[in-house]
């Protein structure tokens, strides 16, 4: 029996703007979109929408809407995010988890979601059966191939949030906890950006993935 891909052109056609800030898809969107829907395909028991739906959200979320991985702070380059995270350290007078290791890496947040910390790039290395590669090479946790299935690993997993929970735990068939979900990467639910109109973290992550859920469509 074939298993069930996502309609691509389906999700093209209702790509849900108006419910992004009026952000339309484009061709840099749709490599980030496609790479994930790349590893969602290739795993037969993903079949629920509406945890990809949350993923795509998360990642819509966590890379400033460009769907594609990110060094922390938003910075094109490693030099730049190492000297963004230990300014932002120093001055929140934390130590640097930006600080470089013995192989002259630094682990600050890269991908769809921000891996951060030496000790999670090996563990979801191995946990994805690539044993050091991501904690070697640090920068293969940007390929979008790589960053996909960590996000959505993470997520099935429960591995970026262990206490709270997977995303089965958030979407089952007897209800969905869109807003509650947002615990499984960060516990920043209840805050307000400034430019969210007083919408919570929370509420704005839990609008995206409703939103993508209705341009969802199993092949």
């Amino acid at each position: 029996m074939t298993e069930a891909k996502v309609d691509r052109a389906f999700f093209a056609a209702n790509f849900p703007s108006k419910e992004l800030f009026g952000k339309k898809n484009s061709p840099s969107r749709t490599q980030g979109f496609h790479a994930i829907f790349d590893v969602w395909d290739a795993i037969p028991e993903y079949d629920y929408t509406s945890w990809l739906a949350y993923a795509l959200a998360t990642a819509w979320h966590e890379t400033g809407a460009t769907m594609l991985p990110v060094r922390e702070g938003f910075k094109a380059t490693d030099a730049d995010a190492f000297a963004h995270v230990t300014a932002y350290c120093k001055a929140q007078g934390i130590p640097n988890y930006a600080a470089r290791a013995a192989n002259g890496h630094s682990y600050y947040g890269r991908g769809y979601v921000q891996l951060t910390h030496g000790f999670n790039y090996k563990s979801m290395g191995k946990r994805l059966g690539v044993g050091d590669r991501f904690y070697d090479v640090p920068d293969r946790v940007m390929d979008p191939t790589n960053a996909g299935r960590i996000l959505l690993t993470g997520l099935i997993e429960g591995a970026f949030r262990p206490k709270a929970g997977t995303v089965m735990d958030y979407f089952t068939p007897g209800g969905q906890q869109w807003i509650s979900a947002r615990d499984m990467i960060n516990g920043d639910k209840h805050k307000t950006p400034k430019w969210a109109g007083g919408a919570t973290i929370g509420e704005l992550v839990g609008g995206y993935g409703r939103a993508f859920q209705k341009a969802l469509r199993l092949l």
